[in-house]
């Protein structure tokens, strides 16, 4: 038994980093549910802001009590920075004229420096250096998060990853880390990025798929603006995951458009709620026994016959005005700051779900849950 639940039966949660590992200064695991159980998950918070979402579990709340669960605790210092200058940018930028020319810069495809307005460039410097460190030290965190999961610190037990932002930039570093060892075929059984601010080519993901036993889902929102403002040095060399679907024949590989929840890249951690039952997360709104698209409150599967038939979005927008209600602010200055992140709308519906090859829905998905 100690083998299946790791070390003396004490998995993830005796886990904790006792100095710092090259660039990390903070590394541990913190439970979400209680007890032991076959399957794991582990997810991953992009950033951290005052009031409500100050802590690595507040994002995570909704999430369904079934299976073991876990955040992970990562360079907090740095992304409460990052919180703060993002809000600043955002109280910064009054103008709703202002915003949507920005949103369909984004939508546009074309996000070179030369398309920005010169004030925002000029706000710049606000947030540019935390999103830099952040950028680096995620990608560090991932690779040691990789090593944790190689030396079976928690067992034997299937894991399965969900993140967003750079929490899904963790997760994308942890798979690319473990893709280069032999033997680490199927190590991790499901994986959820979530407006992730990485490459989305086809050889990066094929490479870290390889690793993945399950289905890999890619939540994304193309009039995301802030993240394409922060990856305007390299967004016209690379295409972003976070920004638009990603195009491989892999059918494991699911792209889930959340252009009608995620109106500003905040909204991630702000609608999370939302955005699990989008993607067919068993949340303590919408119960599930595993992670699997069959409530009927989330997305209709689409055939191959009719891809572009329109998705029900009625029940899923009740969903949304359901949970939207018993949402509370994190502080006044984010009811400001919520006002002005809205503003990349448009798009496809509620988990307009798109596969190359294929057309197909981000289910049977086993995350926490019991087969």
């Amino acid at each position: 038994m100690a083998s299946l639940f790791g070390a003396a039966g004490a998995g993830l949660t005796g886990y904790k980093m006792n100095k710092c590992v090259g660039a990390i200064e903070e590394f541990e695991f913190l439970p979400l549910s209680s007890g032991k159980h076959l399957h794991l998950t582990i997810a991953v918070t992009g950033w951290l802001c005052s009031g409500k979402y100050s802590s690595f579990q507040a994002p995570w709340c909704s999430l369904g009590e079934c299976g073991e669960q876990y955040c992970l605790v990562w360079e907090s210092r740095f992304l409460k920075d990052l919180g703060s200058a993002m809000t600043s940018l955002l109280d910064g930028l009054v103008s709703i004229v202002a915003q949507e020319a920005l949103k369909y810069t984004v939508l546009s495809g074309i996000v070179t420096a030369l398309t920005w307005p010169a004030s925002l460039l000029a706000a710049a410097s606000v947030i540019d250096h935390p999103w830099c460190v952040c950028l680096n030290r995620s990608a560090e965190v991932g690779k040691h998060l990789a090593q944790v999961l190689r030396s079976r610190q928690q067992g034997k037990r299937p894991v399965s990853l969900i993140g967003f932002s750079l929490g899904a930039r963790v997760i994308y570093y942890c798979l690319q880390e473990l893709a280069s060892d032999q033997g680490s075929e199927g190590m991790v059984e499901d994986v959820i990025l979530l407006g992730a601010p990485v490459d989305g080519s086809e050889k990066a993901w094929e490479r870290m798929a390889r690793v993945v036993a399950g289905k890999i889902v890619n939540g994304y929102c193309r009039g995301d603006w802030l993240l394409g403002f922060l990856y305007r040095s390299s967004a016209a060399q690379l295409s972003v995951a976070g920004l638009q679907p990603i195009n491989i024949r892999d059918q494991r590989i699911i792209n889930v458009d959340l252009s009608s929840v995620v109106k500003g890249h905040l909204d991630y951690m702000r609608q999370m709620d939302t955005i699990l039952v989008a993607v067919g997360v068993p949340t303590k709104e919408v119960p599930g026994a595993s992670f699997a698209i069959s409530q009927p409150v989330t997305v209709k599967k689409r055939t191959v016959d009719n891809p572009d038939r329109t998705i029900n979005e009625q029940q899923v927008t009740e969903t949304h005005d359901r949970t939207a209600e018993k949402a509370e602010t994190c502080t006044e200055e984010s009811e400001d700051m919520n006002n002005v992140d809205s503003i990349s709308g448009g798009g496809r519906g509620v988990g307009g779900v798109r596969g190359q090859g294929r057309v197909g829905v981000a289910g049977n998905i086993r995350l926490s849950g019991v087969a």
